[in-house]
C-alpha cells in the first residue's frame, strides 16, 4: 500500500511536466529523423573526401601519351598528347565563373592521325548574347597534357554540329565527330600553354556541402528541442517557481 501510495504522486509529477503531448510526439518523431540525416550528410561527406583523394592522387601522377595508352583509358588519368589544333570548336553554354556568365571551349586536336576533343577551359561571354567570344589557337604543332573526363551517354540530343554553340556535350555530340574516343574528353591542365580558365569542379557536391548540410540538419534538432523544451513542457515556469 505504501509503494502504490507513493508512485501516484510520481506519476502525476511527471505528467504535470508535459503542457502538450501531440507536439511531445511530433518532436519525439522529428528529433532522430534529423540526427539521422545530419549523420548522413556527414557521411556523404567523408565519401567525396575520399573519392577527392582518390582524383587527386590520380592527378598527380606522370601523365601518359595517348598512343601508347591504347584502349587502357581511365577516369582522370593524366595524358599527353603532339599534334594540332583543327579550326573545328564548340562552345559550351551557360557555364559560369565567380557568377560570371560564358562557355567551355571544346576543340578538335589531330595526334598521330587520330582526332580528340580537348576541353580547353572557360572563356566569358560577351556582353551580347547574340555575340560570340574570340577564340584563338596556335597554328604550329604543339604538345598539350591534361586528363581524360568521360562523356555523358545519351541518346538525346541536336542532330547537327554545325552550330558553334552547344547545350550538353555527350555521344550524340561527339559521335558525329569522327573522334578516335567518342566517350571521351580531354580536359587541359593548368600549365598546358593552351590552356584558358581551368579551375575544373570535378564533383557536383564537395564535401564541405555536405558538412553544410550536415550543420543545418544539427541546428534544427537543437532548435526543434528547445521549441519543445518552451511550447510543450512546464519545465520553464517551475524552473522560474
Amino acid at each position: 500500500m505504501t509503494v502504490q501510495a507513493s508512485s501516484v504522486p510520481a506519476k502525476k509529477a511527471s505528467v504535470a511536466l508535459i503542457r502538450s503531448w501531440p507536439l511531445t510526439l511530433f518532436s519525439s518523431l522529428l528529433f532522430p529523423l534529423l540526427l539521422c540525416l545530419g549523420f548522413w550528410q556527414l557521411h556523404r561527406a567523408g565519401e567525396k573526401a575520399a573519392i577527392n583523394a582518390a582524383i587527386d592522387a590520380r592527378l598527380s601522377s606522370q601523365p601518359r601519351s595517348i598512343i601508347e595508352l591504347g584502349e587502357d583509358l581511365d577516369n582522370y588519368q593524366p595524358v599527353r598528347l603532339h599534334g594540332r589544333y583543327t579550326d573545328e570548336y564548340y562552345l559550351l553554354d551557360n557555364q559560369t565563373r565567380n557568377g560570371r556568365p560564358g562557355y567551355e571551349v571544346l576543340q578538335i586536336f589531330v595526334s598521330g592521325g587520330q582526332r580528340w576533343i580537348i576541353n580547353r577551359g572557360w572563356v566569358a561571354a560577351p556582353p551580347q548574347r547574340n555575340e560570340l567570344p574570340e577564340i584563338h589557337w596556335p597554328m604550329a604543332a604543339k604538345v598539350i597534357t591534361g586528363f581524360l573526363y568521360p562523356v555523358a551517354t545519351s541518346d538525346k540530343g541536336r542532330k547537327t554540329t554545325s552550330e558553334k554553340r552547344i547545350q550538353r556535350v555527350n555521344t550524340v555530340f561527339t559521335g558525329r565527330l569522327q573522334l578516335a574516343r567518342p566517350d571521351w574528353s580531354i580536359r587541359l591542365t593548368a600549365d598546358s600553354d593552351t590552356a584558358l580558365v581551368t579551375d575544373w569542379q570535378l564533383l557536383n557536391s564537395p564535401p564541405e556541402r555536405h558538412q553544410a548540410y550536415a550543420t543545418q540538419w544539427f541546428a534544427m534538432a537543437i532548435a526543434l528541442v528547445i521549441l519543445w523544451f518552451f511550447a510543450a513542457t512546464n519545465l520553464p515556469r517551475k524552473l522560474r517557481e
